[in-house]
């Protein structure tokens, strides 16, 4: 080392080069944490959620005008799920919708620092707070049907900017004057309990404990503003739930615009946890207020990066991944375009064992495109379990498109209004039930609905293409859309009880029934093949027969009818016209049968699934004992 002895000695030089270092660190970070980590956390959301998020917006609503403001105005809280609803509108258009978040997760962050004079290592607290967020938004799952939260995707980022903004001001009040701060803190839940629930109560919880770090304030002005706001933050939900908003429950008032993870009577905690670290954030950088950490730079970069290994760890961990889900979002939305080739792709494109309602939906995108009786059986079998810790019911996730498709239109309609009232009404819901009042020629009712949907900010152009049918009904019986439908409604206008079971109601009411219609008589014999039934299944077989008299007979109604003809021999089936591809896969599959001798039916349907798992034979035989829900 090279040393120049004609400079004079600065002892001092070094220590400013980690001086101006660390100044360096210390003004990157806060952008970091505060503005870059949110947009990344932002565009994973839409990177790998954008089906998510559009099914997300199309189980909310928001109506502009009175009434709505006020059914959610009605319990406490409600401004901020009606704001909650406004914004989940915009995933409509993931990309907007997830911006909007990341908007309101920088602002947060940049409050969080400002309120609480973060700084430092206390500065790493911001790094929690859009995680958290996040983690609410993707741990969701199943749950997206079932919560009952009105516009839960946004209310927790909402509910905590407005907690952290009402800190700010009592932190900027407080540095000029005690006592303006304790108005502050007197006036807020009176005013912020009946707008944002539980997060105005947070609030005051901040500003109690942060009152007795902030410097400059005496004891007096300190223990005044604990008992006042402590006697505020009980007695307010107290007396607003006892003379305003009588119908909360008094389990519920300290609780009010935070999500309950309940379903069927049992809540699930865990999905708690997000909100947890979030409300908990705030409070540990109030408590640390004034707090300086002073550590070597290179310690203070592992403590950073702990933190940063340790969010992206939980994140990881509490993101909900899962092949099945996805692929019935998508596949739900390819039903929702008519886009009936998508549906099959998607089915195929999908590893493992499917669930049922992605077999229900690609047996009806078949049915529709005129393939289920060549290929219904070409795709893998199974009734893959939903991926929850709660039980999943068809009638909330897919059931209502299904009823819809299929004809059941009283059906369809009724679970529409019975979710509604359960968990709140959704623009999906109002889809379904304009389109089934339009099909059952109730134009007044239909009208009803397609004027609220018109209202909306990104479901106009939808309503204004089915209000056309209502100025135009014999247009019903011509569209692609509702012919099929109208052909598949049962004779009987009734509604009974599917006892909640909407695959095996629907397998019922078709193998049972029987219809001079072409495409009617096909659902009915495709129904008598799944269900197995040799005994409803051959007049629905000759019918389709002599209601095709020149048209090909499909492959899988050939392999049923060679295969029963087998069987039970009832029915002479020497002088049918098989197909000789027909007759020799069915020759092979018994061959192999002989080979198999010995293997339990789950070895048998491996061994059998390489050449065979194409075949009614091999659904016949070894796909059984099928769980629907």
């Amino acid at each position: 080392m090279e040393i120049d002895f004609s400079q004079p000695y600065r002892p001092q030089s070094h220590d400013a080069a980690n001086t101006s270092k660390s100044a360096i660190l210390e003004r990157g970070l806060p952008w970091l944490y505060d503005v870059v980590f949110p947009v990344l956390l932002g565009g994973c959301l839409y990177f790998y959620e954008k089906e998510t998020l559009f099914r997300i917006q199309e189980l909310n609503l928001f109506l502009p005008g009175k009434q709505f403001y006020q059914s959610l105005a009605a319990y406490p809280g409600g401004t901020l799920q009606w704001a909650a609803c406004f914004f989940t509108q915009f995933f409509y258009y993931p990309a907007a919708g997830a911006a909007w978040l990341v908007v309101f997760w920088i602002l947060s962050c940049l409050l969080l620092r400002s309120a609480f004079r973060l700084s430092g290592a206390r500065g790493a607290l911001t790094l929690l707070l859009p995680s958290a967020l996040l983690a609410g938004i993707v741990q969701m799952g199943y749950f997206i049907y079932y919560i009952q939260l009105q516009g839960y995707y946004f209310t927790a980022s909402l509910g905590i900017l407005t907690a952290l903004a009402a800190v700010w001001v009592f932190s900027r009040l407080n540095n000029r004057k005690s006592y303006a701060g304790t108005v502050w803190l007197a006036v807020w839940p009176a005013v912020g309990y009946p707008l944002f629930g539980a997060y105005a109560l947070a609030a005051s919880i901040y500003m109690i404990a942060l009152c007795w770090r902030m410097p400059g304030t005496n004891r007096k002005f300190r223990v005044a503003n604990t008992i006042a706001g402590t006697l505020l933050v009980v007695g307010v939900p107290l007396l607003t739930c006892q003379f305003g908003y009588t119908q909360t429950s008094i389990h519920a008032v300290y609780t009010a615009a935070l999500p309950c993870f309940n379903s069927a009577g049992e809540i699930f905690t865990r999905y708690r946890i997000p909100y947890y670290i979030l409300l908990a954030t705030p409070l540990i950088a109030a408590v640390t207020h004034g707090l300086h950490i002073t550590t070597k730079r290179g310690i203070t970069i592992a403590l950073h990066l702990i933190l940063w290994a340790a969010v992206g760890v939980g994140l990881k961990k509490t993101w909900y991944v899962d092949g099945n889900f996805r692929s019935e979002l998508r596949m739900t939305r390819a039903i929702e375009n008519e886009d009936w080739e998508k549906v099959p792709e998607i089915f195929w494109e999908t590893n493992g064992e499917p669930t049922r309602l992605m077999v229900m939906q690609k047996n009806l995108a078949l049915f529709r495109l005129g393939r289920a009786g060549d290929e219904m059986f070409r795709y893998r079998e199974g009734d893959a379990r939903p991926n929850a810790p709660f039980r999943v019911r068809l009638t909330q996730v897919g059931g209502k498109a299904l009823y819809y498709h299929y004809g059941q239109e009283n059906y369809c309609y009724r679970w529409c209004m019975e979710d509604g009232v359960t968990y709140g009404w959704k623009t999906e819901y109002l889809k379904y039930m304009a389109k089934t009042s339009i099909v059952n020629g109730d134009h007044r009712v239909a009208r009803k609905y397609l004027g609220m949907l018109a209202r909306t900010l990104f479901h106009k152009e939808w309503a204004e293409k089915y209000s056309r049918y209502l100025d135009h009904p014999e247009a019903v019986r011509e569209s692609r859309e509702f012919a099929p439908i109208l052909s598949l409604m049962p004779e009987k206008d009734e509604l009974a009880s599917d006892q909640s079971v909407i695959e095996t109601y629907l397998l019922r009411s078709f193998a049972h029934g029987n219809s001079d219609n072409v495409l009617h008589q096909e659902q009915n014999l495709i129904a008598a093949l799944q269900m197995k039934d040799i005994g409803l299944f051959w007049p629905r077989f000759f019918k389709y027969a002599a209601l095709h008299p020149n048209g090909h007979m499909p492959r899988h109604y050939q392999e049923a009818a060679y295969l029963y003809g087998h069987l039970e021999q009832q029915v002479d089936i020497s002088r049918m016209p098989f197909d000789a591809e027909v007759k020799e896969s069915y020759r092979r599959f018994m061959a192999f049968t002989q080979q198999c001798a010995g293997m339990t039916e789950a070895q048998m349907a491996e061994a059998f699934r390489p050449e065979f798992g194409q075949t009614f034979y091999y659904f016949y035989f070894l796909v059984n004992g099928q769980q629907t829900y």
